[in-house]
């Protein structure tokens, strides 16, 4: 494990910035005596007292660069283009399942051709394990780059297909393994390359798929009226390689790797992870009911198709703000503390707004607000596992992290259907709808709670009250 003295008993090397062993090595930054510490440093320092390597050597940084510098903001838009596209193309789905089901494939049931969206999903988040160890031996870039070509020829084999398993196999498995490569590198990486600014970087960063879904799902719409859906297909193709292939190859890695990798087991086991873990499983069991069931709530009071699609753009806005509003609520409150007061909103808005609202007007307020609170999962959750573990090992932590979330989307999408089929849609409601969403967004906001017992039980100057 390093040391804090690993070159002179009378200095200290920042321990981002160059790796100690027991013959000192150069580095870039110049070792000055450690007289004044950020706070934000001090609490990375003490927050990544726990070696997670499997080897105390470490590789030092092909090109060590400081914290808070002019190119972590290029990081920051980056990751926020590469986010934009990856999950712009999976938000969109929407717009491919309508036509699926309409027009290619009308004699299959509308639950057979939601597996592609499912497993795109899933695969996504679930192959997310595997990025930690893939950018610990090749780095960045090159994860990145092979998740965008993956991308690429997943939906240039999608727009050749005839079948629905064929669809199955490239646009649902083929892209969610490459998303994959894309989305946790880019979610994580800002964090490495920021202190001071952290959550703001952070927030601007996973910003750009609030935006991607909106703009990829009203230009995946046109595009669809305009060229058919395999030209489409293509289309979406060319813009990945574009946008998402220049922006991956500025990924760089700011930090030491080492030499064995994290240890993937024992940040799996460590009961701080098992709470985060937790409160994504509760999320993304419960997160999607307002976006599935809210448009549909809205036709029930008698609003056009188009009035009650709007909702879903409405979130989307929502979100994309909210994103950049929970980093400074992170600030202000503390990431823990934010992330779960948000929570505690969004599920009794869930339960009030759908159960008694039975207005436009109040749907609209729901879909904006719970669209822009709701966000702060996947804007603070990087930032509260960046504390925990540090930025060495914070993308394998957010890999497992999502391996949790998969198992959500997998519990949770079915398990909404079948709920709404058997106990709402014979009586004209949506109650077991807003228990459910209720339920399970509580469940994720006491998940955070735990957390921070968790953290204060270890901690004996820190009190649940505590700014976290």
């Amino acid at each position: 494990m390093l040391s804090r003295s690993d070159s002179t008993p009378s200095t200290q090397v920042s321990r981002e910035s160059c790796s100690g062993t027991n013959k000192p090595e150069t580095c870039d930054h110049q070792d000055t005596p450690d007289t004044t510490t950020t706070d934000s440093a001090l609490h990375m320092e003490k927050a990544s007292k726990k070696d997670w390597s499997e080897k105390s050597d470490t590789h030092p940084p092909a090109e060590p660069i400081p914290a808070d510098s002019g190119y972590a903001w290029v990081i920051v838009i980056c990751a926020a283009l590469n986010l934009m596209c990856t999950l712009g193309v999976v938000n969109s789905f929407g717009v491919f399942s309508t036509y699926y089901i309409n027009y290619i494939y009308p004699n299959v049931s509308a639950a057979s051709i939601a597996w592609v969206g499912t497993t795109m999903s899933v695969f996504m988040l679930g192959g997310a394990v595997a990025t930690g160890p893939l950018t610990d031996r090749f780095g960045f870039r090159l994860v990145s780059l092979a998740g965008t070509a993956i991308c690429c020829v997943a939906l240039l084999l999608a727009s050749l297909t005839n079948a629905l398993w064929q669809l199955v196999l490239t646009q649902g498995i083929m892209f969610g393994i490459g998303a994959a490569c894309i989305f946790s590198p880019s979610v994580s990486l800002p964090a490495q390359w920021h202190e001071k600014r952290r959550p703001l970087a952070t927030g601007i960063a996973v910003a750009g798929s609030g935006a991607g879904g909106m703009v990829f799902t009203v230009a995946t719409q046109k595009m669809m009226d305009t060229i058919g859906h395999k030209w489409t297909l293509r289309a979406l193709a060319l813009i990945l390689l574009c946008v998402s292939g220049s922006a991956g190859m500025f990924y760089k890695r700011r930090v030491a790797v080492p030499r064995g990798g994290v240890n993937l087991g024992a940040i799996a086991k460590d009961l701080r992870l098992v709470a985060v873990g937790l409160a994504g499983l509760m999320v993304n069991i419960s997160y999607f009911v307002p976006w599935l069931y809210l448009p549909t709530a809205a036709l029930k009071i008698g609003q056009t198709k188009q009035a009650a699609n709007n909702l879903v753009l409405y979130m989307n806005a929502g979100s994309t703000v909210g994103r950049v509003l929970a980093a400074y609520a992170a600030m202000l409150l503390g990431p823990i503390n934010s992330i779960a007061i948000a929570y505690v909103i969004c599920s009794v808005l869930v339960l009030v707004v759908m159960l008694a609202v039975k207005s436009m007007t109040g749907y609209i307020v729901l879909a904006v607000i719970y669209g822009g609170l709701s966000a702060s999962f996947i804007s603070i959750t990087p930032l509260v596992l960046t504390n925990i573990f540090g930025t060495q090992a914070v993308t394998t932590a957010m890999g497992i992290m999502n391996m949790w979330c998969a198992v959500g989307v997998l519990i949770g999408n079915p398990s909404q259907g079948a709920i709404y089929q058997k106990f709402d849609r014979p009586h004209n409601t949506f109650t077991a709808m807003s228990i459910w969403g209720f339920a399970g967004l509580l469940l994720a906001a006491c998940s955070y709670l735990l957390l921070k017992a968790i953290i204060v039980r270890n901690s004996p100057r820190k009190h649940l009250w505590s700014k976290l």
